[in-house]
């Protein structure tokens, strides 16, 4: 036998495996074929993933700080609190550079400054502790 006889052959070979491969994969509708996955079911704890992340040594000692010098106004009770509400959203808007100098002077006639009764490493661990908070809105806030 000739090669001119096999390569004729050949390409009737490919084509028809292709077709074939096309057919195998489509239903009567024409759709492909999906396949559905087995559903392994496991035993775990929901309250392991519900439960809030522990917040480092900086980190709760600036919640502490927050509760304490912060709180107060930034507390999210707006009938008492006159300040907005401070958490991981106002870090990332206004930045920790602008929160970090607004804690240490203040806004006057509006909120103290507290460059005086908190040293830096404490102004930074509240800023560290904003990080993580995110404040619930009570029904009266904006």
């Amino acid at each position: 036998m000739t090669p001119g006889f096999w390569r004729p052959l050949a390409v009737l070979a490919a084509l028809l495996s292709c077709c074939a491969a096309a057919l195998a994969q489509t239903q009567r509708s024409g759709e492909a074929y999906s396949t559905v996955p087995t559903v392994v079911r496991e035993a775990y704890d929901m309250g392991a993933f519900t439960t809030p992340l522990p917040l480092t040594e900086t980190e709760l000692k600036g919640r502490a700080l927050f509760a304490q010098r912060c709180a107060n106004c930034h507390g999210g009770n707006p009938p008492r609190n006159p300040g907005p509400l401070l958490g991981r959203e106002t870090v990332e808007k206004r930045g920790e550079v602008f929160l970090r100098e607004k804690v240490r002077t203040g806004t006057p006639g509006v909120m103290p400054g507290f460059e005086f009764s908190l040293e830096p490493a404490q102004i930074d661990q509240i800023i560290a502790f904003l990080k993580t908070y995110a404040p619930r809105r009570s029904q009266g806030a904006d």
